[in-house]
């Protein structure tokens, strides 16, 4: 078995930025998922300010057909950026990197 030396390197599918780690690191995860699209300010977490019950009865509503007070944000909201009216809400996961 060969001992991986040196630097590894790899491109992010959604940024496309081009990203280097110290081996024997065989992937990275791009930061981008944290920058909004629209300004590029790095975005904060987001909180849901409701319990875990109201959405799930949204969510039985809605399969029901009954009409469901609509938001900007949902259960796959993971950042907001505040910089705009209104704010931009961003479900966009972690990408892993695959360094070669």
């Amino acid at each position: 078995m060969t001992t991986k030396i040196g630097y590894a390197t790899g491109t992010c599918s959604r940024c496309g930025k081009t990203m280097h780690q110290k081996r024997p690191a065989d992937t990275a995860v791009c930061s981008c998922y944290r920058v909004c699209p629209l300004c590029g300010a790095e975005m904060t977490p987001f909180y849901a300010d409701l319990n875990a019950k109201t959405y799930g009865s949204q969510q039985s509503a809605a399969l029901k057909g009954q009409a469901v007070e609509s938001s900007e944000w949902s259960v796959e909201t993971v950042y907001v950026c505040n910089n705009h009216s209104p704010p931009y809400y961003s479900s966009q996961k972690p990408v892993e990197v695959k360094m070669s």
